[in-house]
């Protein structure tokens, strides 16, 4: 019997601790937005949108996102808001063969510094997400509410009048998820036996959950109007715990059982579109 200790820990890449990874392959989905800007003093907005994502070859069916928030212009190269967005998660239950709707609710701050260099400007986002569930959580494999860091670069070009071409990179950072200490037996051949000497660290494992490609093309009709196109490529690997409520398995009178750790990866292409009005 092979024994090593799996601790999850802050900073530690997430894919030194899988013991089993699961390949999702390629999915797509479409978005579309609208936005409202308005301007309510020198240097500070607020701003509301509606978002509603299709979603296809994906346990996800759709999402719907309502957010309102305020932004205010520090200097000419920083702006900072906060903003809370309603979510409406549907997912196919395959069990009842039906969808299930479930609302979330997320809070989130950032900060945008830019760069103008002639007719190319630079960007650089910085936010900091709560997210909460409104569903039964099991708190031994996700926290109830979860917490991600999110970094954008984006570069943009000017040069072409009305029209706004950009092309940005991103990557989000998973703060809290659940923390493990086990000695893990290969050799098992059932779930239950794979971990022994479980023991739960807490919400201590951060680790880079998806990559972001993005490219589009604005284009402003006027001062109030414009449009945007895009595309997103996202790249994503998402940590999946399975494991009892403390005490409650049949596989042990008392205590955790940890049965399986799997990491779950893939890709997804977006096309997307977005009209902003802004007063």
């Amino acid at each position: 019997m092979r024994k090593f200790i799996l601790l999850f820990a802050l900073a530690v890449p997430a894919a030194a601790f899988a013991q089993e990874t699961v390949d999702e392959g390629l999915s797509f989905s479409a978005r579309a937005t609208v936005e409202v800007d308005a301007k309510l003093a020198k240097g500070l907005h607020l701003t509301a949108h509606e978002e509603f994502r299709r979603y296809f070859d994906s346990e996800d069916v759709m999402r719907s996102y309502s957010g309102i928030g305020l932004e205010y212009k520090v200097t000419s190269f920083l702006k900072v808001g906060a903003e809370y967005e309603f979510i409406e998660r549907c997912k196919f239950d395959s069990e009842a063969k039906a969808n299930e709707w479930t609302p979330r609710h997320r809070g989130q701050f950032f900060a945008t510094g830019t760069l103008q260099a002639g007719d190319w400007q630079f960007g650089l986002k910085e936010t900091f997400r709560m997210t909460g569930r409104t569903d039964d959580v099991n708190l031994y494999q996700s926290p109830k509410t979860a917490l991600a860091l999110k970094s954008k670069l984006s570069v943009k070009y000017r040069g072409w009048g009305k029209t706004i071409p950009y092309v940005a990179l991103e990557m989000r950072n998973a703060l809290n998820d659940a923390s493990y200490s086990a000695t893990y037996n290969p050799s098992a051949e059932k779930n239950k036996d794979r971990y022994t000497d479980e023991v739960f660290l807490g919400y201590r494992h951060a680790y880079a959950d998806r990559y972001r490609v993005q490219a589009g093309v604005t284009v402003k009709f006027s001062k109030a109007h414009e449009l945007d196109f895009y595309l997103i490529g996202d790249h994503y690997n998402k940590k999946e715990i399975d494991t009892n409520r403390e005490g409650s398995d049949s596989w042990k009178e008392h205590g955790l059982v940890l049965k399986s750790i799997t990491w779950h990866t893939g890709n997804q292409i977006s096309a997307g579109i977005a009209y902003k009005w802004s007063f």
